[in-house]
C-alpha cells in the first residue's frame, strides 16, 4: 500500500463537523495546531494533514523493524488508526511525532508477540536517504550494506535505539519516550549496540582483507 492510498483508506479525509473557516492554509499550521482542530473541533482533514507529514517516517520505521513492505504498511495503517482514535488523550507533553512513533512501537511489538517472528531488516531499507551510487560512492554503498546487515543482527532492544536515534534523528529524551525506558537505558543501550557494531564491522573487515 502505497502513501498516497494508505491517506485514502482511513477515515479523516473530510471534516467530521463544520470547523470553522480558517483563511490559514492547513500546510501552514504547526502539529499542535493541528491536533487541536482534529481533536477538539472534528476536522478530518487537519488530522490528513498530520498523516501526510508522518507517515514516511513511521511507515520507514515499522519496515526497519519488520522487514516487510506489506506488513509495515499494514502496522502503519493501524499505529494511525490508533492515533486517530486515542488523540483527544494526546497531553502535548510530547511532539506529536513522538507520540505516534509509541504508538506505532507499540503496534510491532504487539504484532511480534502475536506471530513470534523475526524478521530481519531488508538491504535496501535505507534506500530513502542513499546517495546516488558512482563509482567513486562503492565503497561507501558496500559499507553500507554491511552496516544494514549488521545492525539486522543486533537484539532488538538494541536494534530499536540505533534506528530510531541514527535513522530518524530523534533525541535521547524522545527515543526514552518512544520506548518507555529510563534515559539512562537508553544511552547505555545506544553505547553497547554501537560496540557490537564496530565488533561486527571489524569482524568482516578482517575476513575482507584474509
Amino acid at each position: 500500500m502505497s502513501q498516497h492510498s494508505l491517506e485514502h483508506a482511513l477515515p479523516w479525509t473530510e471534516p467530521l463537523v463544520a470547523a470553522r473557516p480558517s483563511t490559514v492554509p492547513l500546510t501552514a499550521l504547526e502539529d499542535t495546531q493541528l491536533v487541536e482542530r482534529a481533536a477538539h473541533l472534528g476536522d478530518g482533514r487537519a488530522f490528513a494533514e498530520l498523516l501526510r507529514r508522518h507517515q514516511g517516517k513511521v511507515r520507514g520505521l515499522l519496515l526497519r523493524l519488520a522487514g516487510d513492505r506489506t506488513l509495515a504498511d499494514d502496522l502503519a495503517q493501524e499505529a494511525f488508526l490508533r492515533a486517530y482514535r486515542g488523540l483527544a488523550g494526546f497531553e502535548g507533553r510530547a511532539r506529536f511525532s513522538t507520540w505516534v512513533y509509541r504508538i506505532a512501537y507499540n503496534v510491532y511489538l504487539n504484532h511480534r508477540s502475536r506471530t513470534k517472528v523475526h524478521a530481519a531488516l531488508p538491504e535496501n531499507f535505507e534506500n530513502g536517504t542513499a546517495a546516488p551510487e558512482t563509482s567513486m560512492s562503492q565503497s561507501r554503498s558496500d559499507l553500507r550494506r554491511d552496516l544494514v546487515t549488521a545492525i539486522g543482527e543486533l537484539p532488538e532492544r538494541y536494534r530499536a535505539v540505533i534506528m530510531l536515534y541514527y535513522l530518524e534523528d530523534v533525541s535521547y529524551p524522545e527515543i526514552a519516550e518512544i520506548l518507555e525506558l529510563p534515559l539512562g537505558t537508553v544511552k547505555t543501550h545506544l553505547h553497547r549496540a554501537k560496540r557490537l557494531l564496530r565488533n561486527h564491522m571489524h569482524g568482516w573487515g578482517d575476513t575482507r582483507r584474509g
